[in-house]
């Protein structure tokens, strides 16, 4: 298994008002002292990839990919969409990794809604196919710099959904956009990743590996929270203290001959991030893939 951390963990960048952000050096230095060897960019870190790369590379530690936020479902936005992906796509290419975590952008009505989604009031057909195409688009843009664009499902965004998730599957090319499956932002989304491999197990490039405290989704749902206030509940626990079903579904993309990166995110915690990340680790390396 290729395990991998991300600055997530530290420093949380919808809502980085929780905790005051980790300097950038330390949050590496305890990204090693946890166990890590890999990480993926995000907040905290420099903007110049040239410090991170070198940063890192002191440390041992390699650069795997980014997360941004894009908004092809909208064709005019498209310029806009492209400028945001190549920004951050160069700066990880510079630094050493080749992933683009890409999540639809979503709005301030649908963040208010994570979890407890109005589906009728999702993309249009024109909207689906804008997005789809979009991707194909920016995965064309990418493929001469090696750098592959991944699609994350996220609450908070349009594609958040089971049915969400399942269309973007069916609307994308899989020769050029990859899945990255979140199994947390799946489950608190109302969906489950077992229910999804058998058909689309093919299609995860990228996994993002976090759980779902069921009574703090329960009550996100019952008191219509938002996906920040969510966040501060910590609906995303330490792996193996939630209901996601983790084991099993490893064990299913190992068994499928899965050869991408598995980044163990933490949210939110009222531990130290250093102790969650560690205790993440751990419980990933006891699965005895």
């Amino acid at each position: 298994m290729k395990i991998a951390t991300a600055p997530c963990n530290w420093n949380n960048g919808d809502i980085p008002d929780f905790r005051p952000y980790t300097d950038h050096a330390r949050m590496m230095d305890e990204m090693v002292e946890a166990g890590y060897t890999a990480t993926e960019w995000g907040p905290g870190m420099p903007d110049d990839p040239a410090v991170v790369r070198e940063e890192t590379a002191a440390r041992g530690l390699s650069m795997v990919g980014a997360f941004v936020r894009l908004g092809y479902r909208d064709r005019d936005a498209w310029d806009e969409a492209d400028a945001a992906a190549l920004a951050v796509a160069e700066r990880v290419k510079a630094a050493g990794g080749s992933i683009l975590v890409a999540a639809e952008l979503g709005d301030d009505r649908r963040d208010a809604e994570a979890g407890h989604v109005d589906e009728s009031r999702g993309l249009t057909d024109e909207q689906w196919r804008n997005l789809a195409e979009g991707l194909a688009h920016l995965a064309d843009l990418l493929e001469p710099m090696g750098m592959k664009v991944v699609l994350h499902n996220h609450v908070g965004t349009y594609v958040e959904t089971a049915a969400e998730t399942r269309r973007f599957l069916e609307e994308t090319d899989p020769a050029k956009v990859g899945w990255c499956l979140d199994v947390g932002h799946l489950k608190y989304g109302g969906g489950d990743a077992l229910d999804f491999l058998p058909e689309f197990g093919d299609r995860v490039a990228h996994v993002h590996l976090k759980d779902v405290d069921p009574d703090v989704l329960a009550r996100a749902k019952a008191e219509q929270w938002s996906f920040g206030d969510a966040l501060r509940g910590i609906i995303f626990p330490e792996l193996g203290d939630g209901m996601v079903p983790i084991p099993e579904i490893v064990a299913d993309l190992e068994k499928r001959g899965y050869d991408g990166w598995y980044v163990l995110e933490q949210d939110t915690t009222h531990k130290a991030p250093a102790e969650a990340a560690a205790i993440n680790l751990r419980y990933v390396r006891e699965l005895g893939f």
